[in-house]
Parts: C-alpha cells; sequence; structure tokens
C-alpha cells in the first residue's frame, strides 16, 4: 500500500546530536526511535478517522546551539508541517523551544528540560514529563547521614548561569534544611571555572565541607570527579553530581566515581505495576544486544508512550485538543506517574530517585532501605 504524507503521523523533534549535549542526545534519540518502532509495529495509532496511521521521525541536529535550535524548529513546522513536536534535551535548550513553540502555537512535549521557571511563563501549550530541578536533591537528606559537630558545612560548585545549575543545588540545602534546620547549616558557593580548575578546589579546601555538591554539564562533572582524586586535603562524607545518574558516569569516571551519589529519572530496578504500554522487559526484547537503558533514554520513550495515549483517547491530532487532554492524564508507564497540574503543564506526579555507585554500579538509594555509604568518614 503506497501512503501519502497526509497518511502519517509526522513526529519532529531538534537534538542534540553532537556537541555538549550529545551523549544524551542521542541517548533521547534511541529512545524516541524505539517508542516509533513500537507504535508502528502494532500497526500505527488510531486517530483522524483512521484506525491506525504509521508514525514518522523527522529529526535535526541543534549540535547544542540554541540558535540551531530554532533553525530547526522552523523548518520542523514551516516546512515539514510536523503534527507532533518533542522538544530538545536540557533545560537551556528546552526554553529556547519552548518560547519559539508558544511563539507558533505550536505544542510541544518537553521530556528533556526540568525547569521549573519555565512553567511561570505562560506557555499554555506545554507539557512536561520530568520532576523539576529545583527538587532533585530534596530526599538527600533522608537517604544519607551526614555527621556534624555544631554546623553541617555545604560547599556548592555552580554555573551562576542558568537555573538548573543553582536549583539543583539549592535541592540539596533545602533537604538538609528541612532535617537539621536552616540555623545548622552553612553554604559556600564556587562559581565553576573551566579556565582556573586549581581554584576551585583551592576554595573547596579553605571551606571544609561535609558535603559537596557540583553542579556543572557532564563534562564538567567528570573533570571534577577525577582531578578530586588528587586533592588529598579535601574529604566530604558526601559528594553530589548530577552526571552520576547517568549509566555512562561509571565507565568515564571509573573508580573514581565510588560513593557518588546522583539523581535518576527512572531506574530499571523500580518496576512498575499497572502500566499504559510496554514493561521494561518487552522493550528490552524488542532492541539489539547492547543497547544502553538509562534514564535519558525511558524519559524520552515515556514521553512518547503519553503521547499515544492522549492522541488515541482524542482520536486527533489538533494541538489544542491534545493540550486538554493532557490535563486528566493519571497514568503509569514504564517510566513512572504521569499527572501535570493544568494550570502550567508541570509534572506534579513522577518521583526523582537517588542513587550512588558502589562498587562500579548504581545502587538505589530511595525507597529501598539500602544504606548508604559516606565518601570519607
Amino acid at each position: 500500500m503506497n501512503l501519502s504524507s497526509a497518511d502519517y503521523v509526522k513526529v519532529g523533534i531538534s537534538l542534540s546530536l553532537t556537541g555538549n549535549y550529545s551523549l544524551q542526545g542521542n541517548s533521547a534519540y534511541l529512545g524516541l526511535l524505539q517508542w516509533i518502532n513500537r507504535v508502528n509495529r502494532k500497526g500505527g495509532l488510531q486517530c483522524e478517522g483512521h484506525t491506525g496511521m504509521p508514525v514518522s521521525l523527522t529529526i535535526y541536529d541543534d549540535q547544542s546551539f540554541s540558535n540551531n535550535l530554532q533553525n530547526n524548529l522552523k523548518t520542523l513546522i514551516d516546512d515539514d508541517k510536523i503534527d507532533i513536536i518533542f522538544g530538545p534535551y536540557s533545560t537551556n535548550l528546552v526554553k529556547s523551544a519552548a518560547s519559539f513553540c508558544d511563539q507558533r502555537g505550536k505544542m510541544m512535549w518537553n521530556h528533556g528540560g526540568a525547569s521549573k521557571e519555565l512553567h511561570d511563563y505562560g506557555y499554555e501549550l506545554l507539557v512536561s514529563s520530568l520532576t523539576p530541578c529545583d527538587k532533585y536533591f530534596l530526599r538527600l537528606a533522608e537517604v544519607t547521614k551526614v555527621k556534624f559537630d555544631s554546623k553541617l558545612r555545604v560547599c556548592r560548585v555552580i554555573n551562576t548561569t542558568g537555573e538548573f545549575s543553582k536549583s539543583v543545588a539549592q535541592s540539596a540545602v533545602d533537604s538538609f534544611a528541612c532535617k537539621y534546620g536552616s540555623d545548622n547549616i552553612v553554604t559556600k558557593d564556587i562559581e565553576i571555572s573551566a579556565a582556573a580548575p586549581t581554584s576551585v578546589f583551592q576554595h573547596i579546601g579553605s571551606f571544609m565541607p561535609d558535603v559537596i555538591v557540583f553542579v556543572g554539564s557532564y563534562k564538567q562533572d567528570i573533570e571534577f570527579v577525577l582531578n578530586l582524586s588528587r586533592e588529598m586535603m579535601i574529604k566530604p562524607q558526601l559528594i553530589c553530581l548530577p552526571a552520576a545518574g547517568l549509566d555512562q558516569f561509571g565507565n568515564d569516571a571509573g573508580d573514581f566515581g565510588h560513593m557518588i551519589v546522583g539523581p535518576s529519572q527512572w531506574e530499571p530496578c523500580l518496576r512498575e505495576t499497572s502500566i499504559y504500554g510496554p514493561t521494561l522487559q518487552e522493550i528490552k526484547d524488542s532492541m539489539h544486544d547492547g543497547a544502553s537503558l538509562d534514564y535519558v533514554f525511558m524519559q524520552t520513550y515515556g514521553m512518547g508512550l503519553i503521547v499515544e495515549y492522549c492522541v488515541e483517547m482524542c482520536k486527533s491530532l489538533d494541538d489544542q485538543l491534545l493540550r486538554k487532554a493532557v490535563n486528566d492524564v493519571d497514568i503509569k508507564t514504564v517510566f513512572g506517574k504521569f499527572v501535570i497540574d493544568s494550570n502550567n503543564g508541570i509534572q506534579v506526579g513522577h518521583d526523582m530517585n537517588l542513587i550512588q555507585w558502589q562498587n562500579g554500579y548504581k545502587r538505589l538509594l530511595t525507597d529501598t532501605g539500602k544504606e548508604w555509604e559516606p565518601f570519607y568518614g
């Protein structure tokens, strides 16, 4: 049977297949591709009067740059006439994409940016599936038992531009303040400087922290861990990095990643019940050997399942109808629970997890009763 372009559900995305976010961008691409393959194997999506419309994918590389992203989105919307727009990866790029899509009256399905601020801008056609970044480490004090005398000393090493770094680091402080009281917390903020990494360690060493929360790019996080191994005078009990939530962190950090704690939107040991869509084992069985199913892969796949659910519920590809339908979605997929605040599209149902690398493996700390082990002490 010959199909015209009108007989397809056209999905489009701009991802960072190269550049600073290429590790996560390529993982997101694989997750989206696997979801599309699954939909097409089962006969397509039921919508627009069709019993089954196959899904096509158009993808452009933004090279991790906002200007490229906006050019790609313009092409997807104006030239390719895409039906469903998936957002890019990274909070900064997602903000740029959401603004552009809002101006063009196009709905954006955000799987790759954990911004809270984004949902304060009044974007009516934006929905997100991730736990916001201001909640990344809110359960840190719950799963760790940091010992201190009079004051807990927390060092935040952050990029001062943008929301993500500051919000993630602040969530760790908020967690300890809730448990021990804000008067018992002393903090020191250090700006990440790619030009002078030695000065970062000098500032950390002079503070003598109990806890270090380092929030840079993935590359910066890895370089920090590798360089820390040479800083014999810095001996915190707890080190936290967002990069530690990725499977690739274990390969790149090696033995130096031992005892590092990180946030993760999803872990394979979590077994959701009564879910919409395939189980984790069914996804694994459909893939080639050796493919990594990290949380970036799964959050994109999971958003695909939400799109699938809404399209088949509405029997339509109209953005206004889909956005209205998402307000009433309260389901679990293999990625976890999906519920948004209907006022602004922010995710309120999904849980953030915390993991620790122990002997080359990620160990889930949240909701398992497993013991956290201190970095030193």
